[in-house]
């Protein structure tokens, strides 16, 4: 089994629209020009491992109130395993209008949710029972309100007591804290802060000083997103991941595309760093250059391969 871990979900729904303008009653008659889908990290994540032909694939985070119940059917629709913490909270919804001429895209990014106490004891005692099968666990995304930032150090401190191995995808405080416990493979996301361990990222100088850090701090292996290439870590190089060439039509959902893939070839193959990003770029690669956010099986991989250099980095 290999189980993901979204603690703070969302509902995503986007809306087509010919021409996003403001002060306008726009109207959609259409199903096309309406997507509602499962959203988080973690979940999308989910869906890619089982679009890749991995049969047993477990969901485990946080839902609540009644559009919980809805996230849980859509997520099942995927052929997820689900293993949720309903609160009494109604969880997220995150908005994209995303306008056709001129091409226009528009987030709003609902970050309202919160759980309780209880709730979050649940989770954990949830947790410890649910990784007992799974060979991989990753943890991805933010967190609601009311959970404290040590939460995904707490997770890793019960992961490496079972003697599993932790991909970790997450930002700010929460990462800081969370690599005391050493997880295996940290990606951090940042397009928030624009920052990592808390300093500010621009020039590739920038990026390298906190990919080492990371190794540093207690991360076996980092990966960095870089621009539209990744920079990719192990104690003794650096290297960067790129595409000799491609199309950008679409960023939504290439780092959960990465994730899944990188898990992909490490569950079939073994582990093999290099080999497993190259795999992992050209995943992200087919969701960037297509309208759907996810994969849909491993040929299309196959198809982009060559295309991917991996060169290292002397600075």
């Amino acid at each position: 089994m290999i189980t993901t871990v979204t603690l703070n979900p969302a509902i995503d729904r986007e809306y087509f629209v010919k021409e996003n303008k403001p002060n306008l009653h726009q109207y959609i008659y259409d199903d096309e020009g309406v997507k509602v889908s499962p959203g988080g990290k973690g979940v999308l994540s989910a869906i890619n491992l089982k679009n890749l032909g991995h049969e047993d694939v477990q969901n485990i985070g946080f839902v609540g109130g009644k559009q919980g119940l809805f996230f849980e059917r859509l997520v099942q629709d995927c052929d997820i395993t689900t293993n949720y913490i309903f609160t009494e909270n109604e969880m997220r919804n995150n908005i994209f209008i995303i306008g056709e001429s001129p091409a226009t895209y528009t987030h709003y990014n609902d970050y309202t949710y919160s759980v309780s106490d209880k709730d979050i004891n649940n989770f954990i005692k949830r947790f410890k029972r649910g990784i007992v099968d799974s060979e991989f666990i990753m943890i991805s995304g933010a967190i609601p309100g009311g959970v404290s930032f040590d939460i995904y150090k707490e997770l890793i401190s019960i992961c490496h007591e079972n003697n599993k191995e932790v991909y970790l995808h997450a930002s700010g405080e929460v990462l800081n804290l969370a690599l005391e416990e050493q997880p295996k493979v940290v990606v951090p996301y940042f397009k928030h802060t624009n920052k990592i361990l808390d300093k500010e990222v621009a020039t590739i100088e920038d990026y390298i000083w906190a990919g080492k850090k990371l190794l540093e701090e207690g991360a076996q292996y980092a990966i960095l997103p870089y621009e539209c290439n990744h920079l990719i870590f192990d104690k003794d190089e650096t290297y960067k991941v790129s595409s000799k060439d491609f199309c950008m039509v679409n960023w939504l959902g290439a780092g959960e595309a990465y994730n899944a893939a990188f898990f992909d070839y490490v569950e079939r193959k073994g582990f093999d760093f290099i080999e497993a990003n190259r795999w992992a770029a050209a995943a992200a690669l087919v969701v960037a250059e297509e309208k759907e956010i996810l994969l849909k099986n491993k040929g299309e991989i196959e198809e982009r391969l060559e295309l991917i250099e991996v060169e290292r980095v002397s600075i």
